[in-house]
């Protein structure tokens, strides 16, 4: 670099300066310069620079830093010539975070005395904070990473406690092919060649996928295999990332043979209740036939009984006759009565008779309407 022309230093450091986030401070921190880039990164915006120029380093830290002996042994090193890189979290003009890759470079003169410290920066909040999502995914959630042919790569504490391992016995899983987590008889087959060629693809899959532990008990995650690429669109590896649901799958499945079973138990009450039905009606159907035959017996009874009596009186009226013309006693009040008996129990019996007919039709007619 000494060797190089002014022009040609000139020429690079403005290069740089196009490009990257760069501010100036004296030895004791206060600002001496400040580019575009800086000033739109921290928020004051572009061409604002007498906003920060004279003003000290510390307005870009939170105010608890800013007083402790870190931040103090921090300038320290920077006044002593050492050179200073890494992630830094600072403060914009609104007092939100932001992420700074950069690296504070201590400025000498010819006499190898230091002038002035320059910092180059990169904004990489993003980064930053994909990287805390990352992580906090990781605390809570089982991650495991394989390369395009299914080799596991990395795999968190999680994952591996899901799975039937120790937390710490990562080097069992590494480098082994994620058919070990499930059955052979899937592994073999086309669905499961067809898995890969598709996440190769760039695809992602999503859904619960039945697995098997390292004992070879099922678990069921809730899971998603998430291609990465890099920045030319090529796949690097596939994150999956998953949740235990083998107890919600489980009672599910209890829940589904329950109704199940209620189903079938509901279609045997029903065909149960059909068969109460038609027994009931066979049972009411004899009961009425039977009720018919009881009523046409009785009506024969009544008739025979009516006939007898009226035989029996016609009879004895007969012969109550005949025994008076052989005794010359008078045959005129024993024809008399005898006709005058014979015709009213004639009426009487035929009466008896109609009425008994009369209540087996209404009953026969009473059942038609029924039915």
């Amino acid at each position: 670099m000494k060797n190089l022309s002014k022009e040609e230093l000139l020429s690079r450091l403005e290069a740089i300066n196009r490009s990257n986030a760069i501010i100036y401070f004296d030895l004791n921190g206060v600002i001496l310069g400040v580019n575009d880039i800086f000033l739109e990164a921290m928020g004051y915006g572009k061409g604002n620079h007498d906003d920060v120029i004279g003003r000290k380093h510390s307005i870009f830290v939170c105010e608890d830093y800013s007083r402790s002996l870190e931040y103090e042994k921090f300038w320290d090193i920077l006044r002593s010539g050492k050179y200073y890189q890494g992630e830094f979290e600072r403060r914009k003009k609104d007092g939100t975070l932001i992420n700074l890759q950069a690296t504070y470079n201590p400025i000498f003169d010819e006499d190898n005395k230091i002038t002035k410290i320059m910092k180059i920066a990169t904004d990489i909040s993003a980064i930053v904070s994909s990287k805390k999502q990352i992580d906090a995914i990781n605390r809570s959630t089982a991650l495991i990473s394989f390369n395009t042919e299914g080799f596991i790569t990395d795999v968190n504490p999680i994952f591996l406690e899901t799975m039937g391992y120790k937390s710490n016995e990562k080097a069992k899983v590494i480098g082994k092919h994620h058919s070990v987590f499930v059955s052979y008889e899937y592994s073999k087959s086309d669905e499961y060649v067809k898995f890969w060629e598709t996440l190769r693809k760039g695809k992602y899959f999503d859904g619960i996928f039945e697995r098997r532990k390292v004992d070879g008990s099922i678990v069921y995650l809730q899971a998603s295999y998430n291609p990465v690429f890099d920045s030319k669109g090529n796949i690097t590896d596939v994150v999956k990332i998953a949740t235990d649901v083998t107890d919600a799958v489980n009672n599910k499945k209890k829940i589904d043979d329950l109704s199940k079973n209620l189903q079938i138990e509901l279609a045997n009450s029903e065909k149960l209740k059909n068969a109460i039905e038609i027994e009931k009606d066979a049972a009411l159907n004899d009961l009425d036939v039977m009720m018919k035959k009881s009523q046409s017996e009785l009506i024969k009874v009544i008739v025979k009984v009516a006939l007898a009596v009226i035989v029996g009186v016609g009879v004895v009226t007969t012969a109550l006759y005949w025994l008076a013309i052989i005794t010359d006693q008078d045959t005129q009040i024993i024809g008399s009565t005898w006709s005058n008996m014979f015709s009213v129990l004639l009426t009487n019996a035929f009466s008896i008779v109609g009425t008994i007919m009369g209540i087996k039709y209404a009953t026969q007619e009473g059942s038609k309407e029924k039915k």
